[in-house]
């Protein structure tokens, strides 16, 4: 049956727009890859981070609003954590996406 969930990622603060952009393609790929559909994603912007996260004082926070199947979540997890700049990854169950995705691009 087909979930639905939020991923907040915490990119790099090293990459430029042109790098990022090639990162979240990489990123939506592996989700795609692992067979989630991806329905959102949204750059909320690089910002300070309350506490070093591997000696990086900043980062670029992600999100990706995805469907898939429960047991794809280890797939994708695992293939983001082994990404060198992506520094954080947290997965988050939704009931639904409405509220959430302020416009319907992508």
């Amino acid at each position: 049956m087909l979930r639905k969930y939020e991923f907040c990622l915490l990119l790099a603060p090293e990459l430029d727009q042109d790098g990022l952009e090639k990162e979240t393609a990489s990123i939506s790929e592996i989700m795609t890859s692992a067979g989630a559909s991806v329905i959102h994603r949204e750059l909320w912007g690089r910002r300070g981070l309350m506490y070093p996260v591997k000696k990086k004082k900043e980062g670029y926070y992600y999100l990706f609003y995805i469907e898939a199947e429960p047991e794809v979540l280890k797939k994708i997890e695992d293939g983001l954590r082994h990404r060198e700049s992506v520094l954080r990854v947290l997965s988050i169950a939704r009931k639904e996406f409405s509220g959430l995705i302020k416009d319907g691009k992508s």
